[in-house]
């Protein structure tokens, strides 16, 4: 039968608007930082740590994926670049997500919106609209089983969570 299998869908921190429409390289901002900071804490404090975390390759997305695994006590190496993820439909991140995490209890995916709500939406028991802002998580968790038997509507838990609304970065500059 094996364990609960738990899935936390982390949509990155705050981050700086694209410049030269390079969305790609956008860095967090200070705030985001800090949210993503925040996530780490609260998933150790209730003992979510992940066993495995999956990072789009946009630069926010990867920033705020080592920043939770730093929180949450693990090195670099629980974190791993999915192509996929970015720009992803529900559908894929569900695929990648549950895809190569066969011995993983809990598995982080750090991405992006629509997707991330989407597929957050699709969670039971009460699947409804989600809106997932920058920094906020949501977190399934399934009775026993695998991976390979479970979707994303045989969740029995779903937990959401926004950021703490802290002040906001001073304005960005870009130069020439």
């Amino acid at each position: 039968m094996g364990p609960h299998r738990r899935l936390t869908l982390l949509r990155h921190g705050k981050a700086h608007p694209a410049v030269d429409g390079e969305d790609h390289l956008r860095a967090l901002t200070k705030r985001g930082e800090r949210q993503a900071e925040e996530v780490g804490r609260r998933l150790r404090a209730r003992g979510w740590i992940p066993d495995r975390i999956l990072a789009s390759p946009a630069a926010r997305t990867w920033a705020t994926a080592e920043i939770v695994a730093r929180a949450c006590g693990l090195g670099a190496h629980a974190v791993h670049r999915a192509d996929a993820l970015y720009g992803a439909d529900p559908e894929t991140i569900w695929r990648v997500a549950t895809g190569g995490a066969r011995d993983a209890r809990h598995v982080l995916v750090c991405g992006h919106n629509p997707g991330l709500s989407d597929l957050a939406g699709r969670f039971g028991p009460r699947p409804g609209a989600r809106r997932l802002s920058t920094g906020a998580f949501a977190s399934a968790l399934w009775d026993p089983g695998g991976w390979d038997e479970i979707d994303p509507e045989d969740a029995v838990r779903c937990d959401c969570e926004e950021p703490e609304d802290d002040a906001a970065d001073p304005p960005s500059r870009v130069h020439d």
